[in-house]
C-alpha cells in the first residue's frame, strides 16, 4: 500500500508546493506560457497553503458559499500536511 502527494508550482503565486490530491484547494487557470491566468473554462489549476487560505478568508469576507470540505476543522492539516492512501484516488 502506499501514499500519493501531488507536488506542483502554486497556481497563484507559482511557489513549489505539495498537498494531497483528492483535497487540495484549485482554482480554473489556464498557462498562457509565462504564468497562470484566471479563465472560468479553463481546467483547476491546485493553490499552495498561503494561497488557499488567502482565498478562503476572501470568501469569508465577501460572504460567498465555502464547500464544506474546506469548512471542516483540521482541513489544511489533512490537505497540505497528509498524504492521500492511494487506493482513494
Amino acid at each position: 500500500m502506499g501514499v500519493a502527494f501531488l507536488v506542483f508550482a502554486c497556481a497563484a503565486c507559482g511557489a513549489p508546493a505539495q498537498a494531497d490530491p483528492a483535497l487540495v484547494m484549485s482554482v480554473p487557470a489556464r498557462w498562457n506560457g509565462t504564468e497562470y491566468v484566471a479563465d472560468p473554462a479553463a481546467s483547476r489549476e491546485p493553490l499552495c497553503e498561503r494561497c488557499a487560505r488567502q482565498l478562503k478568508a476572501r470568501f469569508e469576507r465577501d460572504g460567498l458559499p465555502i464547500p464544506a470540505v474546506v469548512r471542516e476543522p483540521g482541513y489544511f492539516a489533512r490537505a497540505y500536511h497528509g498524504a492521500a492512501d492511494e487506493q482513494d484516488l
